[in-house]
């Protein structure tokens, strides 16, 4: 995988040089050491295009991968001068208080970017690793008493130190698709959460982990504005947040659906008389028709050059690259999304911003919980609304007793700075699912370039978590907010309803969407007729040959101790036919990456079956 790694304390260990060559999955990555002195090492694994800088200022040994929007390319390095300061603890400040990393505070919400930063202060001998305050670069990181061990890419954490799995952790993985908070799927591995800094001392190798800043959803700041003004504003934002984007590369390419969201910033980058050029999957088994043929009107409402790609089923080579980039965060079902991008590298090359719709997602609609929910009930809405699997069924497959699956994300809500059940829920939905899985998926596309999207743009994204959800209710602020930037975008169907967001149909069919989502039984019995009045239904048969290689992985385990309930997991598997294909595919995602990481000198079952087509 791209991005930042280091170590410290383990200079007797292989070379670092050496190590960092797991971490080149395609050709065209290489492995640099900027840094190896004593017993701290750094470097990154890269393509020439992509965004990452090793330079030294005086004191400072500064690395940076990622973008800072706001701040000109010219001027990037004396910002990251000015800003290195500031990630070492003010002397003067009392830890925890208001004060402490005031200064750096105000920096991560000033600026709008995405980027982890490393610096190491050779005076002191401190290293200190940062991140945007959103946290939109994967980072992981472990520290015992004699070494620290960092990575954008899990793998190269779990290579360097003896680790072991983390069954809540793959309990809550295979619950929701992703562990919560700085949680992995090892013990003592941990994510580095948003708008957080680790420390090191590298002396003596004392590790610490501190919260700059963590966002909290309670109070609206602006829900004494209507709903137009506040449309207004998020346009301007975002119409700037687009501006911003554009041009770092040769080549801004939107990856465009007929959805709202990848439309809104082909409307974006037209509104910012920024040159795009435009990209759509074609699939039988994973894009339904209704995506294409909206994503083509679009492209010639904005007369911008649009192209579409065809992609198969995946096969197991696929499946393993994602096994070993991302390492079971996110899920195997979105493997043929490679064929996709091989193709856009082939015809644009690595310098090129791939720029989606995630986010607008998150963003823009209403994300509090439908109903009455109680403080005291909204770890059981989080279970009902969020689960893959049955939370039994995860309790028999990894021995973690269901109690204590719940019991740990009460612990864990309980740490959310929010105090009304809207503000915890909406928190849960961004600093869990958006942050450690949806995020996650983001970065796979960094592998073949830059990716990024203008609805996280910091200033963006502040002013829409403020305003209230009774305007953001039934697409209400979304259809004024597209309807402002581009009334042509908003009166082109959406495909999700089969109507144009700003049309009656649309109204009525958001309407009781709203409704029936307070009703989840009635729901689930409508779903498949809603998604084939909308032709939202694509094939999602599981083939048998898909069952025999999570077999195969499964008997491979029985021979490791990782605490699966192997005889669950067989049983699980004899009723697949009754099973969906996505919670299928999320044990999938866990076995492979069990068979990857305790295969040692043989194949895991995906590498012997690297030419299977998987459905």
């Amino acid at each position: 995988m791209v991005g930042l790694t280091g170590r410290i304390g383990r200079s007797d260990e292989k070379p670092f040089a050496s190590s960092l060559e797991s971490l080149r999955h395609t050709d065209r990555l290489e492995a640099t050491v900027t840094y190896d002195e004593g017993v701290v090492q750094l470097g990154h694994t890269a393509y020439p295009e992509y965004p990452i800088d090793s330079f030294d200022r005086g004191r400072y040994r500064i690395r940076f991968e990622g973008k800072l929007y706001d701040v000109p390319e010219e001027n990037r390095r004396d910002e990251l001068e000015r800003v290195a300061p500031l990630l070492f603890e003010d002397e003067n400040a009392t830890a925890g208080t208001d004060d402490q990393f005031k200064e750096l505070r105000d920096w991560l919400l000033s600026v709008d970017g995405a980027f982890v930063l490393t610096v190491l202060d050779t005076t002191t001998g401190e290293l200190v690793l940062c991140n945007d305050v959103l946290g939109r670069l994967p980072t992981y990181f472990y520290a015992d008493k004699e070494s620290m061990v960092f990575s954008r890419e899990l793998r190269y954490v779990l290579e360097s130190v003896d680790v072991e799995f983390d069954r809540l952790g793959a309990a809550q993985c295979l619950l929701f698709g992703y562990p919560l908070g700085d949680r992995t799927l090892v013990e003592n591995v941990r994510r580095l959460r948003p708008g957080s800094l680790v420390r090191v001392r590298t002396d003596t190798v004392k590790t610490s982990m501190q919260s700059v800043y963590t966002f909290s959803f309670d109070d609206p700041a602006h829900a004494h504005r209507s709903r137009e003004q506040n449309a207004t504003q998020l346009a301007t934002r975002f119409v700037r947040a687009c501006e911003r984007r554009a041009g770092h590369f040769d080549t801004d390419l939107i990856s465009l659906s007929g959805g709202l969201d990848s439309r809104s910033v082909l409307a974006g980058y037209h509104a910012a008389g920024c040159p795009v050029e435009a990209a759509t999957m074609e699939s039988p088994q994973y894009v339904p028709v209704s995506d294409v043929d909206i994503a083509q009107e679009l492209a010639a409402d904005f007369e911008v050059d649009w192209r579409t790609y065809d992609v198969g089923q995946p096969r197991g080579a696929d499946l393993d690259t994602l096994v070993k980039t991302k390492n079971g965060h996110i899920g195997l079902m979105t493997s043929f999304v490679l064929t996709f991008l091989r193709h856009l590298e082939a015809d644009y090359g690595a310098s090129m911003a791939y720029i989606t719709g995630d986010g607008g997602d998150k963003v823009l609609p209403d994300l509090t919980p439908t109903g009455s929910v109680r403080k005291g009930t909204l770890v059981d809405y989080i279970v009902e609304e969020n689960s893959i699997l049955d939370i039994d069924q995860v309790s028999r497959v990894t021995r973690v007793s269901e109690d204590a699956i719940r019991r740990s994300i009460r612990d864990h809500v309980r740490t959310y700075p929010e105090t009304t059940v809207d503000g915890l829920y909406i928190h849960f939905l961004l600093y869990e699912r958006a942050a450690n899985f949806l995020f996650e998926g983001e970065d796979r596309n960094r592998l073949f370039f830059w990716s990024d999207t203008p609805f996280y743009s910091l200033p963006f994204f502040r002013y829409a978590m403020n305003c209230p959800p009774e305007q953001k209710r039934r697409y209400n602020l979304y259809r004024s907010f597209l309807e402002t930037l581009s009334p042509n975008a908003a009166s082109r169907t959406h495909a999700v309803y089969g109507a144009p967001v700003n049309s009656r149909r649309h109204a009525a069919a958001a309407l009781l969407d709203d409704v029936l989502s307070r009703y989840p039984t009635v729901l689930e019995t409508l779903k498949p007729i809603i998604k084939a009045v909308n032709d939202l239904e694509t094939d999602s048969n599981i083939d048998a040959d898909t069952i025999d290689c999570i077999r195969h992985q499964v008997d491979r385990i029985e021979e490791v101790d990782v605490g699966l309930d192997t005889d669950e997991l067989h049983r699980f598997l004899d009723t697949a036919n009754d099973r969906e294909k996505y919670a299928i595919y999320r044990i999938f995602a866990i076995t492979s990456i069990v068979d990857d990481l305790s295969s040692n000198d043989r194949k895991s079952v995906l590498e012997s079956r690297e030419d299977a087509v998987f459905a």
